[in-house]
């Protein structure tokens, strides 16, 4: 091996796996705020924060200076040799924000590892409970709740899942909250369409159902579904009335999204779990969490037991002690006074830029998470054919209008695109999304030959 320091070039960006294959991807140099600078110094307006995760915008100081604080005391400590501060302060302040009742944090790494603990703590709980027959943990047909084999097996995602056959279990059951396509009438309209599940969980047998998993506001598998106000409350009943546990997915929708800390708390319920991520470190490092309602704590002090294993990283200081100065930005900073007033901004945007384009429909959203989809024909509601990925091919044509937007929906209803700006994106700033945003959809219609 030479001892030659590698020289980085630009013209051999060949070595790192890429996704797809191949890809040929801008370099990125710097990022502030709500914008992200190429090698070239080209700006691009971060519309979708990543992967629906920068919440606070990039290079803010006070996260920088807390990072660098805790880096050079200490950056790891394993979970069952030291208990940590950053931790502890971080733990008690999420116990704050969340539902009355929730009362413990457990950390992980990523979102997945969140949901996928939560599923299994269902399991544990009930088999403490005598019922280790209950273990099914049922979730809608689009959805998606990570990339861990336990995560995918709650999703209904079918593109994600095509590749790992019977290793999944068949958990993701129910329709989505997705009226557009979906219609409610009669009864099924009186709880916003939350009553099917009353069914579900009879035809599977409640005494083999542990828990019932659902994001609050459906992020990319459908492009921000987003059920009224009333259906996680109606959900939370039938839960308790079958004796099944539920858990909220809240990796997109916690920590701010949809204008309430939780996306639960617009309907003023405690879930049993809730899963979080992405969002509460704003992306500068990795960590997720599993938010534990006292129900849970108790079952587990009562048979003298612990939580399902964790990770090798869970609770790390460095990730911590980022969070917890997320948190306080967002706290100090009144953030959540922003997402409503920006939510109305962007909304009204939206709706106007649908008025303008007839194939641009079903506006949706909640907070700082919206979505749309692209029609051929607006009475029938045809979507584009499935193999011309019109979701891909917009993004595309944003991305060369200098803003991110995010890919979103499952072939054969691949035409769906999901915007979650940082949550501290300004009025001039959400201006400029918007115009960026109708700038694509110009091009874009031009290249899909769709007619205004």
């Amino acid at each position: 091996m030479s001892n030659t320091e590698y020289v980085f070039n630009e013209s051999n960006m060949v070595t790192l796996l890429k996704q797809p294959l191949g890809a040929e991807l801008p370099l990125v140099d710097r990022a502030q705020g709500v914008y992200i600078y190429d090698r070239h110094g080209r700006d691009y307006l971060d519309g979708s924060g990543g992967a629906m995760t920068v919440s606070i915008g990039h290079g803010v100081r006070e996260v920088l200076d807390a990072m660098h604080e805790q880096a050079e005391r200490v950056c790891f400590t394993y979970r069952s040799h030291f208990t940590n501060e950053p931790a502890e302060r971080l733990a008690a302040a999420l116990v704050e924000l969340a539902p009355e009742g929730v009362s413990h944090a457990f950390f992980v790494n990523s979102g997945s590892e969140a949901t996928e603990l939560a599923m299994r703590t269902a399991q544990q709980y009930w088999r403490d409970q005598g019922q280790p027959g209950k273990t099914h943990v049922l979730g809608r047909a689009i959805s998606y709740h990570g990339m861990t084999m336990g995560a995918l097996s709650m999703s209904g995602h079918a593109a994600r899942r095509s590749d790992y056959g019977n290793l999944l279990h068949t958990f993701a059951v129910a329709p989505p909250p997705y009226p557009y396509r979906f219609p409610l009438s009669g009864t099924d309209a009186e709880d916003h369409g939350a009553k099917v599940w009353d069914r579900i969980i009879s035809e599977y047998g409640a005494d083999k159902v542990a828990a019932v998993i659902v994001e609050p506001i459906v992020g990319a598998a459908g492009g921000a579904l987003t059920p009224p106000v009333g259906y996680m409350r109606a959900l939370r009943a039938i839960c308790d009335r079958h004796n099944v546990l539920l858990i909220s997915d809240e990796v997109i929708t916690g920590m701010g999204r949809t204008g309430a800390w939780f996306g639960c708390d617009h309907d003023g319920i405690a879930p049993d779990m809730i899963a979080t991520g992405k969002g509460m470190t704003s992306g500068y490092t990795p960590m997720g969490a599993v938010l534990f309602h006292e129900r849970i704590i108790d079952a587990f002090r009562a048979n003298g037991k612990t939580v399902p294993f964790g990770h090798t990283f869970s609770a790390n200081p460095l990730s911590a002690a980022t969070c917890l100065a997320v948190v306080n930005y967002m706290r100090e900073k009144n953030v959540l006074e922003n997402v409503a007033a920006r939510s109305k901004q962007l909304e009204a945007g939206l709706r106007k830029l649908a008025e303008k384009f007839s194939w641009m429909v079903d506006v949706r959203g909640r907070g700082l998470l919206w979505g749309f989809e692209f029609v051929t024909d607006a009475i029938d509601k045809t979507p584009p054919d499935a193999g011309l990925n019109a979701n891909a091919v917009f993004t595309a044509h944003c991305f060369r209008a200098g803003l991110i937007v995010y890919t979103a929906g499952i072939a054969p209803l691949n035409n769906a695109t999901l915007l979650a700006p940082p949550l501290v994106i300004t009025a001039a700033e959400m201006d400029v999304l918007l115009q960026r945003l109708e700038s694509g959809l110009v091009s874009f219609g031009a290249e899909m030959g769709f007619t205004s």
